[in-house]
């Protein structure tokens, strides 16, 4: 019974040392894009530093509106090689803006 009971705790911390490998949940992957985005400041001149209206996906990323201008976003992912989140690189489009 010492023996097992000895293994089972020995395991059980081995467990809890392994690093996470789990890549970052829907909500809080998203959230980062977004972030990035928005601290970016090529997309307050591409909007002409009007405040945001609206924010929607699209297939290759986000396009950011705002009264008069709306503004794609590329973003690109890339899957790490090892445990850790997902990179992503994002890449802002030139307003179109009604005169």
């Amino acid at each position: 019974m010492r023996l097992t009971m000895a293994t089972f705790l020995a395991a059980g911390l081995a467990v809890q040392a392994m690093p996470a490998s789990a890549a970052l949940s829907g909500y809080w992957d998203s959230s980062k894009i977004l972030h990035a985005i928005l601290g970016d400041n090529r997309l307050a001149d591409a909007l002409k530093q009007q405040p945001i209206e609206r924010i929607e996906k699209t297939a290759e990323g986000y396009e950011v509106s705002s009264r008069d201008c709306a503004v794609q976003v590329k973003v690109t992912s890339i899957a790490p090689d090892h445990p850790g989140p997902t990179r992503h690189t994002i890449s802002i489009g030139k307003g179109r803006c009604q005169q």
